[in-house]
């Protein structure tokens, strides 16, 4: 856990000393977002978008999921992390990193607007912020952008940050955090309408009319690998 937690710590270090970025976080929603930053971290914000729930951790399961002091169990949305279950790459260090923001503190819980309240498990889904300092940390983008955590959303949904959660993985992509630590990139493909990129010999697109383009143009493109072919 030593381990994970100086990890973790280093490459917020990194993030903090980055030059160049201005902190703009867009919104795609034309609802409330959160108050534009000059931080040199995205996912840090000058105040609370609306409609916010204050409320405390109980306790952390893995990078992506958390108990709130009711009881109930969110989901962090637009991303996912390694399962720790299958001991999977910085699953570890994503845990670490959201349980060293949430646990035991106070969180600011935010639903999508006009998005599912819960997923099929009865998770709520939300936006998780917490205090750090004179700003506020949204920790689904900051988990991005430290490079535990892939920018991830099913088919359909929409989110208000989704801007800012690609330019997030786009910046750990670039610094080789984390998961893009060890990423070489290669020759894949996507069908019109995915949200995913494959390995040409994935079954999922076997028969189908794809398109062939480079792993990294997909990422940018807000595409996440397939489940099954890069297990």
């Amino acid at each position: 856990m030593g381990q994970c937690m100086s990890i973790v710590n280093t490459v917020v270090t990194e993030i903090q000393k980055e030059p160049g970025n201005d902190g703009l976080v867009k919104d795609d929603s034309g609802g409330s977002p959160p108050t534009t930053n000059s931080s040199s971290s995205l996912a840090l914000h000058d105040s609370l978008p609306s409609g916010v729930e204050e409320i405390g951790c109980k306790s952390v399961y893995d990078g992506d999921t958390l108990t709130l002091s009711d009881g109930r169990r969110v989901r962090l949305l637009g991303i996912d992390t390694p399962e720790l279950k299958e001991k999977q790459p910085f699953a570890e260090e994503a845990k670490e990193y959201t349980n060293s923001r949430c646990y035991k503190q106070q969180l600011f819980v935010y639903p999508e607007p006009g998005g599912e309240a819960t997923d099929h498990y009865g998770r709520t889904l939300a936006h998780i912020f917490v205090k750090s300092g004179d700003q506020y940390l949204c920790i689904n983008e900051g988990i991005v952008e430290a490079g535990f955590a892939r920018y991830y959303t099913p088919k359909d949904v929409n989110l208000h940050n989704e801007s800012a959660l690609r330019q997030a993985q786009n910046n750990a992509l670039a610094a080789k955090r984390g998961l893009w630590s060890t990423f070489e990139d290669d020759n894949v493909c996507r069908t019109r309408n995915g949200t995913a990129y494959h390995k040409p010999s994935c079954e999922h697109v076997a028969g189908k009319n794809t398109q062939s383009i480079m792993a990294s143009e997909g990422i940018a493109q807000g595409l996440h690998p397939c489940r099954t072919c890069y297990e």
